[in-house]
């Protein structure tokens, strides 16, 4: 059986040039996936801005509804049954 084996020097440069090539994909990868992320991070963020505005501006009225005129926003639209609803 002839088997080839590699010489201790040729063992050097592939690990060297195998070490190269992953350190410039992880390189390349990462400026991809730093646009892209990014990206959904901005439309992630602003959606969460625009639920937490709209409910602490709902939370608001209600609290200042409720001292000023004594009404509960929250029954008046939700209705009195549903948080007595029994799961």
């Amino acid at each position: 059986m002839n088997i080839y084996r590699p010489t201790q020097s040729s063992n050097y440069w592939m690990f060297a040039l195998k070490s190269l090539i992953l350190i410039l994909s992880l390189y390349v990868s990462a400026l991809v996936l730093s646009k892209v992320f990014t990206f959904v991070f901005a439309i992630a963020f602003f959606l969460i801005r625009m639920l937490v505005l709209v409910a602490v501006s709902f939370m608001v009225l209600h609290f200042f509804l409720k001292i000023l005129f004594k009404l509960d926003l929250i029954e008046t639209i939700f209705g009195k049954r549903f948080f007595q609803r029994k799961f």
